[in-house]
């Protein structure tokens, strides 16, 4: 496979990268022909990358060439890089391997797109009904394949070009490298020696599925009143839509995309999944939620969803950002701890340090949810403002902004219950005849002689919509005490603040003090607990929360009606 170290128009394809200190990486890619390759896919790929285990390419590394076939890469780092093209509409290709490019130098790389080759490989031994796959090491080429009349694979769609070869059988890896020569269009014969025995023993799950997730809302939903972005929401597999059975371990990768209504795809979304984290769960259950923070929500696109047992998982730690004002997330999962996702929890431990049984476990509203009874809590350690260890805190000024949304199920309604609370400075509370109610303190301060009273502010929901025995959505915004959005299930609340003295003094912890003693003191904590019943995806934050996101929140969490649907494509 032929290629120009160096181009003659080296001033159309590749200006001066020592004026960025970056190298830089250009060249002109054409079709039989000398016809430009238009809005070719163009990416480089660093030397010893694997197609197998490693994760997606910075978007950096790609690119696309435009209507003269230009391309330019000149935000890579300097290194050695395989120069991967593919033209969807011809379907030719090319690949350029050992491509070195230093800091402050422009390298041009030129060629002409080709059919792509094809390599049979003949096998000694008979290795009858496995499914293979051949990757190219230090690319992203990955073909899969199966084996033919007892002892035969064909590769097609490969490059033409020196080829390295991978093979991996369902449940067995070999290192063994197969140096190969492709021409073009053309079958090669390769001959695996029976000499060759598997050195490594990795279990494969060789199943691939797709989902499709449309995001039109439920019917009798009004539209949107206003745009959301960077919503996070939980896309649920049941028996329904999912083969667990085939899925084996769950132990692949997970992807998501948004489809807009024209078909074009963004890029990958942020995607976790908590539920993963025992192997075999998802199996034994029949159910596994997948989170997934959607970039924009129009009600037109869908979401695609896709597993592939072939991959080593990937997990994205910003699905509930500290950057998007969320302070901490609590999933549950397997314990009263929030998963160990540390982007999601403002960098907090989240340890149960509390009288909260750690396997308190129980069915919950998005996924699994905590028992607890009115003895038992468990809190946030060092949470407050004046602890500099931790990236985000759970403080929040009565003139700023605060949010949070939680599940609750009462077990009575008969007694006053504290669902949490962060002393001094802020609660939410279940009063007989009231309802949930939020409470937000303020603190008189000795040395502002114009401040000399502590009193709080208070919101009540009322009775509409609670009952024992049965999941209620509590959230709450504010902005300033001037504008607050105050929702029970999707029902706002109308109920204006009251305003009332308080005795700074009281603090409703049912930890003895000496429990949480702590150099920066009682502030530090937030704590859950003082109530009979269960809680579910406790999310509290620093900012405001409109009605359209807190109603979307609602519906997509909202049990035995999940939205949005996944529906199996394959």
């Amino acid at each position: 496979m032929a290629f120009f170290a160096g181009c003659s128009s080296s001033d159309k394809v590749a200006g001066n990268s020592a004026e960025t200190g970056s190298p830089e990486l250009a060249g002109i890619l054409v079709l039989d022909g000398g016809k430009p390759a238009v809005n070719a896919h163009v990416q480089c790929v660093p030397e010893g990358y694997d197609a197998m285990t490693d994760a997606e390419l910075p978007a950096a590394y790609s690119t696309e060439t435009d209507d003269k076939g230009h391309y330019r890469l000149d935000s890579v780092p300097d290194g050695t890089y395989a120069l991967e093209a593919f033209h969807a509409q011809s379907g030719k290709r090319l690949l350029v391997r050992g491509v070195k490019v230093a800091e402050d130098d422009s390298v041009a790389v030129s060629d002409t797109l080709r059919a792509p080759g094809v390599v049979k490989l003949e096998l000694v031994d008979s290795y009858n009904e496995h499914k293979v796959v051949v990757v190219v090491p230090g690319t992203t080429i990955r073909r899969e394949t199966s084996i033919r009349d007892f002892h035969e694979l064909v590769v097609d769609s490969l490059p033409a070009g020196e080829l390295d070869l991978q093979i991996y059988f369902d449940d067995l890896y070999w290192s063994s490298v197969f140096e190969v020569e492709v021409a073009p269009g053309d079958t090669q014969t390769i001959l695996i020696p029976s000499a060759i025995e598997p050195d490594v023993v990795i279990p494969h799950d060789s199943v691939s599925f797709t989902w499709k997730a449309p995001l039109s809302l439920p019917e009798g939903v009004d539209t949107l009143t206003s745009s959301v972005t960077d919503i996070p929401i939980a896309l649920r597999l049941t028996e329904e839509n999912c083969n667990f059975d085939s899925l084996q371990y769950i132990t692949g990768r997970w992807e998501a995309v948004r489809i807009s209504k024209d078909g074009s795809r963004s890029k990958k979304l942020p995607i976790s999944y908590h539920e993963l984290a025992t192997p075999g769960y998802g199996v034994e259950t029949k159910q596994v939620v997948l989170w997934v923070r959607v970039d924009s929500l129009n009600v037109t696109d869908s979401l695609e969803l896709s597993y592939d047992g072939l991959l080593n998982p990937a997990y994205a730690f910003d699905v509930f950002p500290t950057n998007r004002s969320y302070s901490l997330v609590w999933h549950f999962g397997y314990a009263v701890s929030p998963q160990t996702d540390y982007a999601e929890m403002g960098d907090f431990d989240g340890t149960a340090f509390g009288s909260v049984d750690a396997d308190a476990i129980t069915e919950g509203v998005v996924g699994i949810g905590i028992e607890m009874d009115s003895a038992g809590s468990f809190y946030v350690k060092s949470s407050a403002r004046v602890d500099t260890t931790r990236e985000v805190n759970m403080s929040f000024d009565e003139d700023g902004y605060f949010c949070f949304s939680t599940w609750v199920e009462l077990d009575a309604l008969d007694k006053e219950q504290t669902i949490f609370e962060k002393a001094k400075e802020y609660a939410l509370l279940y009063v007989p005849e009231k309802g949930f109610v939020v409470e937000i303190y303020h603190v008189a301060n000795p040395a502002d002689s114009a401040d000399t009273a502590s009193f709080k502010v208070s919101w009540a929901s009322g009775m509409d919509g609670i009952k024992a025995g049965e999941w209620t959505y509590v959230a709450f915004s504010r902005r300033a005490f001037e504008q607050t959005v105050f929702y029970l299930n999707d029902a706002k609340v109308s109920a204006s603040p009251e305003k009332s003295d308080w005795d700074d003094t009281k603090v409703t912890f049912s930890l003895e003090p000496s429990d949480r003693s702590d150099s920066v003191g009682v502030r530090a904590y937030f704590e859950v607990g003082g109530f009979t019943g269960k809680l579910d995806e406790l999310m509290v934050g620093g900012c405001f929360r409109d009605e359209t996101w807190t109603r979307l929140t609602y519906l997509n969490q909202k049990p035995e009606s999940y939205w949005p649907v996944l529906r199996t494509e394959k």
